[in-house]
């Protein structure tokens, strides 16, 4: 199924994207002379909690349209994403704009991949999926990209047209490029339709009959596919 091929190499473009990022930021922020401690008046401490569970509860969801070019072919598929603050994000595709085919979903604990044309899942720790590890991505990375908190360039990378939503500025168009050996692999995001729709299921319940599979497994079906 070419659909979650896609979707896997775009989150392999994310990671890359955002390893560079958070690696960027690191030696920037060696050379930031230390902050000095700044006094909260009572006023403000009362605010904190209020603010802090506003931004935990904030959900916001989108329509997508995903294009990966490469090699002088290309391909597209559209879908939705659905995040909620520190908790999970949701990435889906689909065909004919209504049967999802694959679905990401990535919470602080885990990763999971589901190939629902071929009824089987991969439910991980970062640490044991091999481009997210090699690259240090955990899901405060991905989340970091999305809610556009990313403060380093990263060549080969843009974001555009924000719209504000939630309170916050975020991108809507996204725009990767990765340099794989003698061709790149353009990955463009484009979202739209934002809204905070809080109505929808946050974790995602796997169907008794789909078959778990390693990572090994999943990776070595996605790469075939993508022949």
């Amino acid at each position: 199924m070419k659909a979650i091929a896609r979707l896997s190499i775009f989150l392999l473009c994310l990671s890359l994207a955002s390893c560079g990022s958070r690696k960027r930021a690191v030696s920037t922020a060696t050379m930031v002379p230390e902050q000095q401690p700044v006094a909260v008046t009572p006023a403000q401490e009362g605010n904190e909690p209020a603010e802090a569970k506003q931004r935990e509860e904030t959900c916001i969801t989108s329509r997508l349209r995903l294009e990966l070019a490469s090699g002088g072919r290309s391909a597209s598929v559209g879908g939705t994403l659905r995040m909620k603050r520190d908790d999970v994000i949701q990435l889906s595709l689909t065909t004919f704009g209504i049967l999802e085919v694959a679905r990401i979903e990535m919470t602080p604990d885990y990763f999971m991949l589901i190939d629902k044309m071929g009824r089987q899942y991969v439910k991980a720790a970062y640490g044991d999926v091999s481009f997210l590890r090699e690259g240090g991505v955990d899901f405060s990375t991905i989340q970091a990209y999305f809610w556009d908190e990313q403060t380093a360039y990263v060549p080969g990378w843009e974001r555009k047209d924000f719209v504000n939503i939630a309170g916050r500025s975020l991108p809507t168009k996204h725009h990767i490029t990765i340099p794989t050996g003698s061709r790149n692999v353009r990955a463009d995001l484009t979202l739209s339709g934002l809204n905070t729709d809080s109505e929808w299921e946050k974790r995602t319940p796997v169907p008794s009959r789909y078959k778990e599979v390693s990572v090994e497994e999943a990776m070595t079906r996605i790469m075939n596919l993508t022949k």
